[in-house]
C-alpha cells in the first residue's frame, strides 16, 4: 500500500519504468473506456501509455496498471481494472472529456493550479480530485449520484432536470450489444431492392 506522508512518488512498478505524469492516467481511462477497441485493444493501449517500450509480461503488466489506477493502493475487488469515475456498477460518474473544462477551474479555484501547465503525478493528482471541494466539477457530479429517492417531489424534479442536462453516454450493455449486433446483421430473409 502506497503511503503519501512516508512513500516519495514512484517511477516504476516492480522495476519497470512508468510514465507518472496525470495526463498519461487520463488517457489510460479514456483508452480503458473507449467503447470502438475490444477489451484486449484496450488493455494494450494502457499497457503501451503506462510503461512505453518496455512493458512487463502481462500479468506483471495488469498489476501495475491496476495499482497505478489506484494510487498505489490494491483495489478492492480483483476484476477488470475500469477507467476513472466509474462507480461499482459500471455508472460513469465523471469523464475526463465531458468535464474537462469543469476539472480545470475546479484545480485553479481550489489550488491555483495550472494543469495545462503544470506537470503533477498522477498520485498527487489523484489526491487532489478526491478532495475539490465545491466548484462546478463537483456540483455536476452530486446532480449525477445523488440518491433521489431520498428527496421531495420539487427537489427530485429538480435534480432529473439536472441530471438529463448533464448527463453522460454510459458504457453499453451487453443485451443492447447483442441487440444492435443482431439488428445489423442481415438476415438470409433480406433481399435487395432493385438488383
Amino acid at each position: 500500500m502506497y503511503n503519501f506522508l512516508l512513500d516519495s512518488l514512484p517511477d516504476e512498478y516492480e522495476g519497470y519504468l512508468i510514465r507518472t505524469d496525470y495526463r498519461v492516467g487520463i488517457q489510460i481511462s479514456q483508452a480503458l473506456e473507449d467503447e470502438e477497441l475490444t477489451p484486449q485493444e484496450r488493455l494494450a493501449v494502457a499497457f503501451s501509455l503506462l510503461y512505453g517500450e518496455g512493458a512487463p509480461p502481462v500479468q506483471t503488466a495488469y498489476r501495475g496498471l491496476t495499482w497505478f489506477l489506484n494510487a498505489g493502493n490494491p483495489p478492492e475487488e480483483e476484476g477488470e481494472p475500469g477507467g476513472a469515475g466509474q462507480e461499482e456498477t459500471g455508472i460513469r460518474f465523471f469523464s475526463f472529456d465531458y468535464d474537462a473544462t469543469r476539472l480545470y477551474s475546479g484545480f485553479r479555484r481550489m489550488y491555483h493550479i495550472d494543469l495545462d501547465k503544470t506537470p503533477m503525478h498522477w498520485f498527487r493528482f489523484l489526491a487532489l480530485l478526491g478532495d475539490l471541494g465545491e466548484c462546478a466539477f463537483t456540483q455536476v457530479v452530486h446532480y449525477r449520484t445523488a440518491d433521489l429517492s431520498k428527496m421531495d417531489k420539487e427537489t427530485r424534479r429538480t435534480y432529473q432536470r439536472m441530471r438529463h442536462k448533464y448527463a453522460l453516454p454510459q458504457p453499453e450493455s451487453e443485451e443492447s450489444k447483442a441487440f444492435m449486433e443482431k439488428l445489423l446483421t442481415p438476415s438470409s430473409d433480406d433481399h435487395s431492392v432493385g438488383t
